[in-house]
């Protein structure tokens, strides 16, 4: 698998949550995270940033990729979302597991979509990653 340092970067945040997660399931996290709260705040931050450095370079990539990736990532980022909130305001533990499941499949499919990418695609100039590249005149 081939990975870009975004990847790589949010691979090392998932597995963390991941640790934390594992870590308070066995009640052997530090004592000021034993609440579900202080843990899953934790486990979020650690998501969002995850999920901040495997984004796409731009917005115009973004709305000219793939629509049936972009559905299923906004999903899964909405229930993260939702599933937050609701274990913050009702120290859910069910929703923190939500919360988990969520990231670990979001990241699963990010990092498998940008593999596939990195594949299929040639590099991109600085240039058209801004989205200024001049276009070539067709004759």
């Amino acid at each position: 698998m081939n990975l870009q340092k975004r990847d790589i970067a949010a691979t090392g945040l998932v597995a963390a949550a991941v640790v934390i997660y594992l870590l308070w399931l066995l009640d052997a996290v530090p004592s000021g995270m034993s609440d579900v709260r202080a843990t899953g705040a934790v486990i979020l931050a650690l998501g969002f940033a995850a999920s901040a450095t495997a984004v796409v370079p731009t917005f115009g990539q973004l709305l000219h990729g793939n629509r049936a990736y972009l559905a299923v990532t906004s999903l899964l980022g909405l229930v993260a979302l939702i599933a937050g909130v609701v274990m913050l305001v009702g120290t859910s533990e069910p929703a923190l597991a939500v919360v988990m499941v969520a990231m670990v499949t979001m990241w699963l499919i990010a990092t498998i979509h940008h593999s596939r990418l990195a594949k299929t695609t040639s590099p991109m100039s600085a240039d058209q990653l801004r989205g200024t590249g001049r276009r070539r005149a067709t004759v």
